[in-house]
């Protein structure tokens, strides 16, 4: 799962994050190809500020701690799935 991904399944959150999520997703989101590991946290961040300015930044954290786990917990479901 990909920030985008987690993203998509937020928009109809009726709070700061799901306002930010439907504003971000309504934008053209890639990341740049490069030979370097993109730095996802930093594509978004740089979108967030350029959009939503820079007083979204802390619901931005929120929202990407949010990710985080979620991403651990599916990680965690994937290499140890219940019998």
């Amino acid at each position: 799962m990909n920030f985008a991904d987690w993203l998509t399944s937020q928009q109809k959150r009726q709070d700061n994050i799901g306002f930010l999520a439907y504003a971000l997703l309504g934008q053209e989101v890639q990341l740049k190809s490069s030979k370097r590991k993109p730095d996802e946290h930093k594509y978004w961040v740089d979108i967030v500020t350029k959009i939503e300015g820079p007083g979204y930044i802390y619901v931005f954290n929120d929202a990407w701690q949010e990710y985080l786990h979620a991403r651990e917990a599916e990680k965690n479901m994937t290499d140890h799935p219940s019998a």
